[in-house]
C-alpha cells in the first residue's frame, strides 16, 4: 500500500496524524480504523502496530490515546506509554496499564483510540 496522499495534517509543517483505533477481546484486539497499519496482540497489555509503509520520523503521540468502554469504570485509571518506534519493522509497541499499573489487556466492548504523529520530509 502506498502512502495516504491526502493524509491529515497539523499546522506544524511536515507533521502527519495517523490516528489508530482498535478494541479488546480474549487476549486478542481487532483493528477497528487505521490506513495502512496492522494491530497485533503481543502479549498482556502490549500491542503493537505495524504500518505497511515508512511513515517519517516519529515525533510520539498526539495527547492521551482515548479509552472508551461500554461501561466506562472499566477503564477508569487506565493508561498507555508508546515505546520506541522501530523504523526497521515500522512498528510503535504500545504497553496499557490498569489503574494498579500492571499491565492489562482491553476486554471486549473496550476500544483504545490513539493518534500518532510522524514529520515527512517531501522528496
Amino acid at each position: 500500500m502506498a502512502l495516504d496522499t491526502n493524509p491529515v495534517r497539523s499546522p506544524a509543517t511536515e507533521l502527519v496524524l495517523c490516528p489508530v483505533r482498535f478494541v479488546g477481546g480474549s487476549t486478542a484486539v481487532t483493528k477497528v480504523f487505521g490506513e495502512g497499519v496492522t494491530v497485533t496482540y503481543i502479549s498482556t497489555g502490549i500491542v503493537d502496530l505495524t504500518f505497511s509503509d515508512a511513515q517519517g520520523t516519529f515525533i510520539g503521540l498526539a495527547g492521551e490515546p482515548s479509552l472508551a468502554a461500554t461501561t466506562a469504570a472499566n477503564v477508569k485509571g487506565h493508561t498507555v506509554v508508546a515505546g520506541v518506534y522501530n523504523t526497521t519493522t515500522n512498528t510503535l509497541r504500545l504497553n496499557i496499564t490498569n489503574a494498579s499499573e500492571s499491565l492489562h489487556d482491553l476486554d471486549a466492548l473496550e476500544w483504545l483510540t490513539s493518534t500518532l504523529m510522524f514529520k515527512r520530509v517531501a522528496v
